[in-house]
Order: C-alpha cells, then sequence, then structure tokens
C-alpha cells in the first residue's frame, strides 16, 4: 500500500512466492511499521505445493543474503544439506544390503563384498525403476508413507530395544550358567570426586565463609586437592592431552591394541576443539559461525560422552548416558579430570578385561 505496488516485494526468483525482506526499518509517515529482527534472512517464501522439493533449498537460501548475523551462508548450507543426505542414503543402503546378503547367505556372515555390493546395486536398480515407473505420484506416496508410519515405527523400535537387552542378558546367562553376575564381580561404585566437586569445592569454602561442613571435612570435600586442580586446569586449556592420558591408561587400553584408533579420535577431538572456539571467535565477523561452533563443540561432547560411558563399564562405576552427556559437554574439563584421577587410582585387577 505505501509503494502503491502489491509485488513490490516479490522475490525475483521463488516464482511469486517468495519475497525479499526488508534489511532496513521501513517508516511510513514517521511510524516504524516494520522491524527486522533477523537480518540477512532472505527471500523468505511460502509453501508451494505444486514445488515441494523446493521448500528446504528456500529456506536454506534465506541465508544467502551478504550482510547480517547468517549471512552468505546459503549455499553452503545447501551443498552441506545434499552431502549429508547423501551419506544417510549411502549408510542405509550398505544396511539393507548387509542384511539381504546374510539373508540370501543362509544366515553366513562371512561372505566374499562383491556379493554385497551386487545387493547394493540390485537394491538400487530396483528403486529406480518403480521410481521411473510411477513418476512424481510414486515419490509423493513414498513421502507420504514415511511420514504416515514414522511416529509408529518410532514406538516400534522402542520396544525393540528393549527386547535386545532381554535378549543379551538371556544369552549371557545361558552361555555363562556357572559364572556370578558382573555386579558381583564388579558392584557398582561412584567417582573419585563428583562432578559437582574437585574445584567447585571452593565455592562451599566461600560461600560458607570457611565454617565447611564436618562430614565435608572427612571426606576431604572442604577445599580442591592440588591433583583436582592441577587436572581441571589441564583439561580446560589442552583436554586433548587429558584425553590421551585415559585412551592410553590401563583402563580403557589395557593392552596397547586400539592405540591408532585412539590416537585418530584425538586428532578428531583436537580439531574440533581448536575449531570451536575460532568460529566462536569468528562470530563476531558473522553470527553464522557461531552455529558451526556448536555444532563441532558438541561433537566433542559425543566423543568424550562414549568414552566416558566405556570408562564407567570398566570400573563399574554407576551413571547414565544423559549424565554422561551433560558432564561431558559444559563440564568437559570436571569430566576428564574425574578420568584422569579415577585411572590413575584405579588398581591393575580392578576394572574387567
Amino acid at each position: 500500500e505505501y509503494f502503491d505496488d502489491a509485488d513490490y516485494f516479490v522475490s525475483a526468483e521463488g516464482n511469486g512466492f517468495c519475497y525479499d525482506v526488508p534489511q532496513q526499518d521501513v517508516v511510513v509517515n514517521d511510524t516504524t511499521v516494520f522491524t527486522n529482527t533477523l537480518p540477512g534472512v532472505t527471500p523468505v517464501c511460502e509453501f508451494d505445493s505444486s514445488q515441494s522439493s523446493q521448500a528446504w533449498f528456500n529456506v536454506m537460501y534465506s541465508f544467502s543474503y551478504p550482510d547480517g548475523k547468517f549471512g552468505g551462508f546459503g549455499a553452503f548450507l545447501s551443498g552441506f544439506s545434499l552431502f549429508t543426505l547423501a551419506i544417510y542414503f549411502v549408510t542405509s543402503s550398505d544396511s539393507g544390503s548387509l542384511v539381504v546378503d546374510i539373508l540370501a547367505s543362509n544366515g553366513a556372515v562371512e561372505h566374499h563384498w562383491l556379493q554385497r555390493v551386487f545387493w547394493a546395486f540390485t537394491e538400487g536398480g530396483v528403486a529406480t525403476a518403480l521410481l521411473v515407473a510411477g513418476g512424481s505420484d510414486a515419490l509423493g506416496a513414498l513421502q507420504s508413507a514415511s511420514i504416515v508410519f514414522g511416529l509408529p515405527f518410532n514406538l516400534f523400535l522402542f520396544l525393540m530395544c528393549q527386547s535386545i537387552v532381554r535378549m543379551c542378558h538371556a544369552i549371557e546367562k545361558d552361555d555363562n550358567p556357572d559364572q556370578p553376575h558382573p555386579e558381583i564381580l564388579l558392584p557398582k561404585k561412584a567417582w573419585c570426586f563428583p562432578i559437582c566437586g574437585g574445584v567447585f569445592n571452593v565455592f562451599e569454602f566461600l560461600f560458607s565463609f570457611g565454617c565447611v561442613n564436618e562430614v565435608r571435612k572427612e571426606k576431604g570435600m572442604d577445599l580442591p586437592s592440588t591433583p583436582q586442580t592441577k587436572e581441571f586446569f589441564k583439561a580446560l586449556i589442552l583436554p586433548f592431552v587429558s584425553l590421551h592420558q585415559i585412551y592410553t591408561s590401563s583402563v580403557v587400553d589395557p593392552k596397547a591394541s586400539h592405540t591408532r584408533t585412539s590416537l585418530l579420535t584425538i586428532a578428531v577431538y583436537t580439531a574440533c576443539f581448536f575449531g570451536w572456539i575460532a568460529l566462536f571467535s569468528c562470530g563476531i565477523i558473522n553470527h553464522g559461525f557461531v552455529a558451526l561452533g556448536w555444532s563441532l563443540f558438541f561433537m566433542n561432547a559425543c566423543i568424550v560422552t562414549s568414552l566416558r560411558m566405556h570408562f564407567r563399564d570398566r570400573l563399574g562405576i554407576d551413571g547414565n548416558i544423559i549424565a554422561d552427556f551433560c558432564a561431558s559437554s559444559f563440564f568437559y574439563p570436571q569430566a576428564l579430570a574425574q578420568m584422569v584421577l579415577e585411572s590413575q587410582n584405579a588398581e591393575p585387577n580392578e576394572h574387567i578385561e
């Protein structure tokens, strides 16, 4: 109305469904009628049912505007999404081919790799033939079926996970009828100091004005010890050093048989560690780098979570994956310090071989 043109904001790209978002405030008669709270996100597109396959790329290209918090990331996000989608399809096809290959081999798990490749190409050929024969209608029906059956299938997967756990316990009991339960051999225990302890004990001392409970003093929890403080700050600044100590410890790798895998994991962690710090720093230039930085940060958290779960299992320490992830992400120096000190205090016969 202000510009006397209904198509004033219609983007040149988008077939009439995309609109250029003003990057500056729109003022009419000294009154601000529009304020852009997400500068750099433009154009914004409506959903076009006739071109539903373009919806995802329309969202990605909304971040292509050169200025703003997320400017210039549209092409990268579109290409990266295609790459991850290809990885998903390749790994899914590989898993399906493995299952079909085992079934075709009468349950045998050792067979020639060419046979697996044959089934992969056969499955791909059948799927391609069905989609070509059915055209766009077949693809639309397949997409609708995936959405409709997605939620019920998730519930089915939960039941399958519980069944697998019960099956593994039953098999272990049948295979070892004369052996006691692992929890009897290795009773559950706690960490040498809690995730909220260690260097954080100093807050207890400060907030109580030095009058720490006698029970905490007897347990050595009134102030952080020198090893706890040393390992915390080492893990904070040089976490890959602590990670190397844990991976090469007698708890995680007593026979030193996984040295290459450990070094590769440490290298990935180190690259991600410096990567998320650099990307967070570049957030001053473009806020989009921060989102990528969070991705690398949580990738490191997943690495430490996996290590912490394995470490707990080896020593019989009680815990769960949710607590492990929380400790390994925002409290990663404390989690690494816990494992380093625990590995130093662990006796040779204290973990399961």
